[in-house]
């Protein structure tokens, strides 16, 4: 069972953080493993985990996404690319602090084990990305000598992804 406090879900139980750290999930702090929202609405539509409000009430899946997507702008976008990644294979983590929306392991590997293969920009099918915006980006994905991914949602929720390189003459 895991303990929904503020924007994450604690997960105190140490067979359960052992299960899910062999996956890639979560992030240990204090003896308890820390999830973000994403990895917390993923595990519970999985059944992998039970989580529960500091009023000891249980919070579904719908009420975790309900409230999430009021509390940030894209998401519903963000969870969506999330869970499409997870499925493939992937080990997906928050890209927040690089200047990206997530970022990802190689298919097999997690942090600590591999470099990030990935850092993820998600946009609408019908938002634009500014030239400088796409070069800053570029080049900050080189700095932290890893390639960008942009994952393209259009209106019938199917994601595309678009890897790009920087090539100097």
């Amino acid at each position: 069972m895991a303990l929904l406090v503020g924007q994450k879900a604690i997960v105190s139980e140490k067979k359960l953080i052992d299960q899910l750290r062999q996956k890639g999930f979560g992030e240990l702090k204090e003896k308890r493993l820390v999830l973000d929202l994403c990895e917390a609405i993923f595990l519970l539509e999985k059944a992998r985990i039970e989580l529960n409000d500091s009023d000891d009430k249980k919070v579904s899946e719908e009420a975790l996404l309900k409230s999430a997507c009021k509390k940030e702008k894209n998401f519903y976008s963000k969870f969506l690319v999330y869970k499409d990644l997870r499925e493939k294979g992937y080990c997906v983590k928050t890209g927040f602090k690089f200047g990206f929306d997530l970022r990802v392991y190689p298919r097999g590997k997690k942090p600590g084990e591999e470099h990030t293969q990935w850092v993820v920009k998600i946009a609408e099918q019908s938002q634009r990305i500014s030239m400088p915006e796409y070069s800053r980006m570029i080049r900050l994905a080189q700095n932290l000598n890893t390639l960008p991914l942009f994952a393209i949602i259009d209106s019938e929720n199917d994601i595309n992804y678009y890897e790009s390189k920087r090539i100097l003459p």
